[in-house]
């Protein structure tokens, strides 16, 4: 199974026209205790790395593992808000995928993450007042991924045809595969 471009299409295709939501933009990136760096835009969707693809040239999804030690949590005005979603809410994980100075890796929530994702932005205020809120991603307790919210993310999240998958692109490969590998099941 494939997450990208050719796995997702007609998700949020009206939104992004791509069919995945991409966490990119106004992010930073935290690897193994250095200084945050630019976590990089552009593009949501690129071609596989080499040694990660299947037949088709595209990598393939695995199963997640939903015991990793993986949260996204809501930030309102620098307060924690509570969890966006975690490895249990997911289902399938690709990656990493390269393309020029980005690494991707895709998640696909489960549909139950799906709802409880769309719950906990309307708990929050989220779906209200989205440029209050960023996400923190951290993969054992650390950083490695920030995003700030605005209207069109909050309302692609909380549209019913929304597939549920998400791009989270890094800057840096080690962090990408970092993530890939924690979340990737067995």
């Amino acid at each position: 199974m494939e997450l990208s471009r050719r796995g997702v299409l007609g998700g949020v295709g009206s939104a992004f026209a791509i069919g995945a939501i991409g966490f990119a933009g106004a992010a930073t990136v935290t690897d193994e205790g250095d200084a945050p760096v630019d976590g990089g835009s552009g593009p949501a969707i690129g071609p596989a790395a080499a040694g990660e693809t299947g037949g088709d040239g595209a990598a393939d999804s695995v199963a997640a593992d939903r015991s990793a030690p993986f949260e996204a949590t809501l930030v309102a005005d620098g307060d924690d808000a509570g969890t966006l979603f975690d490895a249990a809410d997911l289902s399938r994980v690709q990656g990493v995928i390269s393309e020029e100075r980005e690494h991707l890796v895709y998640v696909a929530l489960s549909d139950d993450g799906i709802d409880a994702v769309q719950e906990r932005l309307a708990e929050a205020g989220a779906t209200d007042e989205p440029d209050r809120f960023v996400v923190s991603m951290t993969l054992d307790s650390a950083e490695v991924r920030r995003v700030e919210l605005d209207d069109a993310r909050v309302t692609a999240l909380t549209d019913d045809e929304w597939s549920g998958v998400l791009t989270l692109p890094f800057g840096q490969e080690p962090v990408a595969a970092e993530v890939y590998e924690s979340l990737a099941s067995e």
